[in-house]
């Protein structure tokens, strides 16, 4: 069944395929860090910055500014990849449209206008890309928006834990 989608849809079905690998890959990888590693990570570069700056000397604004922003930016890492992807999947759709237009433009000058049954495989070539990049993206777009608020979160949850740590304000 998969492999006649494939077939009906043309070879742009395969790139949309080999991008929604890769954000599935993405997806998979934040959610393992956001359920699995996250703490510990953060514990390990909460006291690795307690061994080099302890909390008495410094000053809460230089924490703030190191740390983390530091956090925030590694552990959002690959997201704007993601989201990169995830916009170009209709894209992506909207190019198997119109490579599926330019197969029933070919049927339609070879056969002529009068053989509807010819044609229906370009059109199912033109809107089977579409449908795909568009059903990509939205699925994308949720899990994208619900990474992007638990790394908040841990980052919220991040800046607590440093304030009751002692760091001066």
């Amino acid at each position: 069944m998969l492999d006649e989608l494939f077939v009906r849809g043309g070879p742009v079905l395969y790139v949309l395929f080999l991008i929604t690998l890769i954000i599935f890959y993405i997806l998979v990888d934040k959610y393992i860090f956001i359920f699995l590693n996250s703490k510990k990570w953060l514990d390990n570069k909460l006291t690795s910055f307690y061994k080099e700056f302890p909390p008495s000397t410094t000053d809460y604004k230089y924490v703030e500014s190191i740390l983390i922003n530091s956090v925030s930016r590694e552990s959002k890492s690959n997201i704007k990849m993601l989201q990169g992807l995830i916009s170009m999947c209709p894209m992506i759709g909207l190019l198997g449209t119109v490579y599926g237009m330019i197969e029933v433009f070919e049927i339609l000058s070879f056969l002529g206008t009068g053989n509807p049954r010819a044609m229906s495989s370009g059109v199912a070539m033109a809107t089977i890309p579409t449908m795909t990049g568009m059903v990509i993206s939205l699925f994308g777009l949720y899990f994208y928006q619900d990474v992007s608020s638990r790394i908040d979160n841990i980052s919220k949850n991040f800046i607590t834990d440093i304030k009751s740590k002692g760091y001066r304000l």
